[in-house]
This record gives C-alpha cells, sequence and structure tokens, in this order.
C-alpha cells in the first residue's frame, strides 16, 4: 500500500523491492511446498506459510512477531515474547496496531519503520518469527538490509493479507494460532465471533441507508493526500463486499493501494463521504483547516470525515469495534 503513516513507512505500502533469503533456506529448516496449512500432533506441527515455505517439528513456543500478527495470534491466546512495529505512541499510550497485547510483558525490538533491534532478537531465542504481507515476499516491518541476517536466526511466516477480506485475514490467523496452540474455540473468543457476527449482519441497513453514496479512502500528508483503493485494504474490502461504493483511483501505486495527489489536485475524485486514515502520523481533520483543496472537498464541507484505520487489528473484537463505529457514522450521510 504505498503510504503507511509517513513516508519512511512506505505509506502502507511503499514501493521497496521484495526480498528473498532464499539461500538460507535450507539451514532454517524450510521445505518449499504449494500445500494447505498442515497439521500438527501433540507437541509438533506442520505449517504451510503464504510463500509455499513449509515448517515442521517440534511446535514453537517462543514467537516473535509484527504487531499487526502479535495483535490477532493474542486474540486466540497465543502470547509473543516478542513485537516489532508500531505498538507505543509517543504519549506513552499503546497504538491501537498493537491491538490487546500487554506491552509490558513483551520486548520490543522497534516501534518505528525500519527500527529491528537484531541484538536484541539474538537475546530472545526465538522459535519463529511471524510477519504479515502486503507485496510479495516481503515480511512487513522487517528491514530489508537485515532480512538475510534475521531468517538466519529463527524460522519466518508470512501471512498475505495483499486483497484478503477482514474476515478471510482473522481466519488466517484463526488457523495459525489452533496450530501454534492456541485455544481457538474460548469462550472469549466464541463471545467476540458472536459479536462480529451480528455487526456484520447489521450492517446491511448501512449498506441500504448509504445507497447512491460514494465513499472515498483518504490519508493525508503536508506533501499530499492520497486516494486507497477499496479493495487493496481488508477492512475496506470487507465494506466494498458488503456493497459500499467507493471512488476508485485511477492510478494506484505500487501494491495497489493509494493514488498519491498533490494538493493542488486533491479534489480529483468527489466523495459524499471520507474514510480517513486515523493512524499516528498522518494528519487528522483538526490539522486540515490550512489546507484550502481539502476544505473545498463536498464531504469535508457536509461535515462527512470519519476516522478509518487501514491496519485494524485482526481480531473480532477490533474489526468489531470499527465496524459498528461506521455504522454510526456513515448513517449520517
Amino acid at each position: 500500500m504505498t503510504r503507511l503513516a509517513d513516508i519512511s513507512r512506505r505509506r502502507f505500502l511503499g514501493g521497496a523491492l521484495a526480498f528473498g533469503a532464499t539461500a538460507t533456506l535450507a539451514a532454517c529448516g524450510y521445505q518449499e511446498e504449494s500445500g494447505g496449512a498442515g497439521s500438527d500432533s501433540g507437541n509438533t506441527w506442520s505449517y504451510t506459510d503464504d510463500r509455499g515455505r513449509k515448517l515442521d517439528g517440534p511446535r514453537p513456543q517462543r514467537i516473535v512477531a509484527q504487531v499487526t500478527a502479535a495483535a490477532a495470534l493474542w486474540e486466540f491466546g497465543v502470547r509473543p515474547i516478542g513485537i516489532f512495529g508500531p505498538s507505543k505512541l509517543p504519549n506513552g499510550q499503546k497504538d491501537p496496531q498493537v491491538g490487546n497485547v500487554d506491552v509490558n510483558r513483551v520486548q520490543s525490538l522497534g516501534n518505528v519503520w525500519g527500527e529491528f533491534n537484531y541484538d536484541r532478537y539474538v537475546s530472545l531465542n526465538p522459535d519463529l518469527l511471524v510477519s504479515v504481507m502486503y507485496l510479495r515476499n516481503e515480511l512487513w516491518y522487517v528491514p530489508e538490509e537485515q532480512a538475510g541476517q534475521i531468517e538466519k536466526v529463527a524460522p519466518t511466516i508470512g501471512v498475505n493479507l495483499a486483497g484478503v477480506s477482514m474476515p478471510d485475514g482473522i481466519e488466517k490467523f484463526r488457523t495459525l494460532a489452533q496450530k501454534l496452540g492456541g485455544d481457538v474455540d474460548a469462550p472469549s473468543v466464541t463471545q467476540a465471533k458472536q459479536a462480529w457476527d451480528r455487526a456484520d449482519a447489521e450492517f446491511g441497513a448501512t449498506v441500504s441507508a448509504t445507497r447512491g453514496k460514494k465513499l472515498m479512502l483518504a490519508s493525508a500528508t503536508q506533501d499530499g493526500m492520497y486516494v486507497g483503493n477499496a479493495q487493496g485494504f481488508p477492512s475496506s474490502k470487507h465494506l466494498a463486499d458488503k456493497g459500499l461504493t467507493f471512488v476508485e483511483p485511477a492510478a494506484p501505486g505500487d501494491g495497489n493501494y493509494w493514488e498519491q495527489l498533490s494538493w493542488e489536485n486533491a479534489g480529483k475524485y468527489q466523495a459524499d463521504a471520507i474514510l480517513l486514515d486515523s493512524r499516528f502520523g498522518n494528519l487528522q481533520p483538526r490539522d486540515l483547516t490550512a489546507f484550502p483543496t481539502w476544505q473545498q472537498l463536498p464531504a469535508v464541507k457536509a461535515g462527512n470525515v470519519f476516522a478509518w484505520n487501514p491496519e485494524t487489528p485482526f481480531s473480532y473484537r477490533a474489526a468489531t469495534e470499527q465496524l459498528n463505529r461506521l455504522a454510526r457514522d456513515l448513517k449520517q450521510i
């Protein structure tokens, strides 16, 4: 998605080259395979990730995970010992991307794009590293220049989320968590799933209420505005699949996520409502009052600008919260 929260984080996503540490795969016990998730029994497991790499042998116990993956695994009872990626805001509060992870119980290897404390990672003696992928074979928040080194320490798993809807993404992590020994049928999970099912069913009323209205995904920085492709992001793909109508940017960048517009051209697309990237580092409505082209957008004039997190944690709880909030907001337009 050529834009995460700021240019240093590749604007979710950026145009970085995918890495392939194929030279180290044999040493890590990988097998190239094109099957499903595999099976496990007792204290052993078998799992094939979305790069076609199969892992088997003793079930990993000491897991390090990028915060998107960590938040999802935590939902299903799997407790990583280390995390990397945005987990704390400058004011000390938790970043929403880390979900329910208890940040006081895990070691952080880095909180911003490009930061991965390799020495600390090695000291954790990890059995497995888990990250998500938005570009082919690129582990999100694993620095390209350290990728080969990191691959040599422990096997890695890549969970592809490109073009995957929110429910399907949650199911991917449910499957992985089950392989890692998580209790995916715990009462808390069952209750969260039931709440999600109710919210998802009730969202049909929101779709009906917004029939004929057009929405636009946007992310704003000092340098310009980015218009998002709804099919690229799991949360918005689900909204589109439910029947909401979105602006379709003509020229999204690498990964088919965002089209970058200068502020002079910010009026290229018109919409009845804007879902604005709420992640830390992006400009919010209070920051945009000095941009005339933003102020002239129909959705802004109508007061129809609503918060949206492109990296909502893949948990039933987080997904339900965002869906319910958007349902309330969109019924106003």
